[in-house]
């Protein structure tokens, strides 16, 4: 029966003793959704007269924004030296 971990855990990021998380390739995700996003609000605003669409797609674009922060912060936490 293996022991339970306790506290930190040692090695570096990316070893067999602290693997490394996803949280990288999903920033770049959230970014590009963002992008997207932003992309799409513009599209919206510009060549259609649909008011409710520039609004969803603007809303989406905020949210998005909130979760490349969230994922910044979450990153940033856990890599404190970069």
């Amino acid at each position: 029966m293996e022991r339970a971990r306790r506290g930190r855990l040692k090695g570096a990021l990316g070893s067999h003793d602290r693997p490394a998380s996803a949280l990288g390739f999903r920033l770049i995700l959230a970014v590009f959704g963002a992008l997207v996003l932003l992309l799409g609000t513009a599209a919206a605003a510009l060549w259609t007269d649909e008011t409710w669409l520039v609004v969803v797609l603007g809303a989406a674009f905020v949210a998005a924004c909130v979760n490349v922060y969230w994922v910044s912060r979450r990153l940033h936490y856990e890599r404190p030296g970069h």
